[in-house]
């Protein structure tokens, strides 16, 4: 329930403050790729019907959760202008995590320093940050 509710309240200010880009599909409300996909049929369309030649590039972060950078999203935070209990809370969400694996009856720890904990509900907030 705290995940949800700290991403509830940080996308809220995401989107007070028009800290996201206006073309943002991912992870966005009431967005999806087919939006983002008739944004560009509307602009190719016309383009291609006139015959020019149209260049398009698509991006795909592997392991883009893995790779979320806690700095950064605290940064995002702060420009946002976000409460301060807000920050802490995501601050402290991120503090000390680490992961560990048994295999028999060994196990290994380590300290995690950047990522979204897997299946986090936050993680999609976080990675828009």
């Amino acid at each position: 329930m705290l995940e949800k509710l700290l991403t509830k309240i940080m996308m809220y200010y995401l989107y007070k403050t028009y800290f996201l880009n206006e073309n943002q599909y991912g992870f966005t409300p009431q967005k999806s790729t087919i939006d983002a996909a008739m944004v560009a049929k509307q602009y190719t369309e016309p383009e291609l019907k006139r015959g020019r030649v149209v260049i398009m590039a698509s991006l795909d972060v592997k392991g883009a959760f893995d790779s979320a950078w806690w700095r950064a999203i605290l940064k995002g935070l702060r420009d946002t202008r976000c409460p301060e209990n807000l920050y802490h809370l995501a601050q402290d969400y991120l503090k000390e995590r680490r992961a560990v694996i048994t295999r028999n009856s060994i196990s290994m720890r380590k300290n995690i320093t950047k990522g979204c904990p897997q299946g986090s509900c936050c993680g999609p907030g976080f990675w828009n940050l």
